[in-house]
């Protein structure tokens, strides 16, 4: 059944979805770069280079990304929204809070002092009235957790997006590190009492462990491998692999793509690594069209599966 998703230019049916990556973003900042006078953002420069690369991205056939960057990692909505209209790509943003622990912890010390019901009610005010003059509404809700254990911050703002979701029926997408914890996220979301189907695991393609896979997929959880031409935790072609094999065990209505590709990254230190052509390849907005689809076929995945994990999936994980 057709449902009303919050996008940065106001809602729209899913049904007009269409083919969609899951989890991109639009641009990226660490915590607190937004506090440095001395390294200003470069708007208009910024947003003709991401709208280029938007272009390329629609004219190879995607209609649509969900933008799970978290509000602590850089968030400027007013700034997907010009993206996208000028690109004529779609982009649902997100409200939800990052990882408290570990190398890339966000997740302010204002937030961390919220009570439960506080972080809820931060979470639904956004979705309900939006974010700044332009009243822009999250589609998404964004959780994280950091390596090894969830801390008790993080399962604070997990057990948010839950109560967020029920009050909204708006879905939730994660992160998770290193390619765990994946299905620790999914039992605080069950205990909350949340239908896994409305749910995506992020970044289980970091991990090559197909029995992690199926504890995830088991409970009926979408699964991200959204992290495809991103190879420092796991080589593209065990990704293919593993796609393959969940598709073969009958779980292809629960899989999606995408890259965690960044349009413009501002305030990290620079990657003398992107200058590597081959780096550059992979880590761009179209890769999984031109190289990673014909990988899959290749390895026997059919036209038709590609489309339900493109289109069907999408649309079902905001149906419900």
């Amino acid at each position: 059944m057709p449902t009303q998703i919050n996008t940065v230019l106001g809602t729209i049916s899913s049904a007009d979805l269409g083919p969609t990556f899951t989890h991109e973003h639009v641009t990226a900042a660490s915590s607190g770069s937004e506090l440095d006078g001395t390294n200003p953002f470069d708007y208009e420069g910024k947003l003709l280079d991401v709208v280029a690369q938007m272009k390329e991205l629609k004219a190879a056939g995607i209609a649509s990304i969900i933008d799970p960057i978290p509000l602590d990692l850089g968030r400027k909505v007013e700034f997907m929204a010009d993206v996208s209209e000028a690109s004529e790509v779609t982009i649902v943003c997100a409200t939800g809070v990052y990882i408290d622990h570990g190398p890339m912890a966000a997740y302010p010390p204002y937030f961390r002092m919220r009570s439960l019901d506080e972080l809820t009610e931060i979470y639904v005010k956004e979705i309900t009235e939006g974010i700044g003059p332009r009243r822009i509404k999250p589609g998404v809700i964004k959780c994280a957790t950091g390596p090894d254990e969830i801390s008790k911050h993080e399962e604070k703002a997990l057990r948010a997006a839950s109560r967020a979701h029920l009050q909204t029926g708006v879905p939730i997408v994660t992160h998770t590190t290193d390619g765990m914890l994946g299905p620790e996220q999914c039992d605080i979301f069950e205990s909350e009492g949340v239908p896994l189907k409305r749910v995506i695991i992020g970044h289980c393609s970091d991990s090559a462990d197909l029995a992690y896979h199926r504890r995830i997929v088991e409970r009926g959880a979408f699964i991200g491998f959204d992290r495809i031409g991103l190879e420092r935790w796991m080589r593209d072609e065990i990704k293919v692999g593993a796609v393959a094999a969940l598709v073969a065990q009958g779980f292809t209505d629960q899989v999606v793509l995408s890259h965690d590709n960044v349009g413009c990254m501002h305030g990290w230190p620079n990657r003398p690594e992107m200058d590597d052509p081959d780096v550059k390849n992979k880590r761009s907005f179209t890769y999984i069209l031109r190289e990673f689809i014909p990988a899959l076929k290749a390895g026997g995945i059919s036209e038709e599966t590609i489309q339900t994990i493109l289109v069907d999936n999408p649309r079902r994980f905001f149906e419900g």
